[in-house]
């Protein structure tokens, strides 16, 4: 954390570019407060110095800094894993039938600490396959965590899939026979 700036209730923060991230404070994690609580300021929650674990939720554009959030996620095929949430839910885009049959799979699926939401390609999927994506997402958080305990600040540890290996991950299904590139070095990865 570079600045922590009360009057914007937000802090930049040197993530290793160019410019430092902006961090709103209603994207720090534990910054809803308790029940009966107001927000708390971002004060309460950062100080100069701090070395924290942040995600890029928005590139930079023009003459700002990418924007930030603590709220981790990573996602996958059917489901989006949220390591430090503790809410289950469903893409709108889903009938309401279909939305609480996959939320009540996430609640189920979640046996630690975590939060799940069931993404629009969920729909139909067998709880199984569902178990699977967060399994391998569980994994992923786990080198992730390890990579951040051991890199010191600034440091990239994790990147999110390129276009074309997302659209394999999110488009190829059972009824995919086989995918074709041109790339060796995509198709290798």
């Amino acid at each position: 954390v570079e600045n922590v700036l009360a009057g914007m209730d937000a802090a930049f923060v040197d993530i290793g570019l160019e410019r430092n991230g902006y961090l709103y404070v209603a994207e720090v994690a534990g910054s809803a407060g308790g029940p009966g609580q107001g927000r708390r300021k971002i004060t309460e929650l950062l100080r100069s110095g701090m070395e924290i674990l942040v995600q890029v939720t928005r590139d930079g554009m023009g003459g700002k800094g990418p924007r930030l959030s603590t709220q981790l996620s990573l996602a996958g095929r059917y489901v989006v894993y949220m390591p430090g949430g503790s809410n289950s839910g469903a893409s709108r885009r889903l009938s309401d039938e279909e939305r609480e049959r996959l939320r009540s799979v996430c609640r189920s699926l979640l046996s630690m600490e975590g939060g799940l939401i069931a993404r629009t390609a969920a729909e139909g999927a067998s709880e199984e396959a569902m178990a699977r994506d967060l399994r391998f997402l569980q994994r992923v958080w786990s080198g992730v965590a390890r990579r951040a305990a051991a890199a010191p600040a600034p440091c990239l540890v994790y990147r999110e899939l390129g276009l074309p290996l997302r659209a394999v991950r999110d488009l190829v299904g059972a009824e995919v026979a086989r995918v074709l590139m041109d790339d060796p070095t995509l198709h290798r990865r």
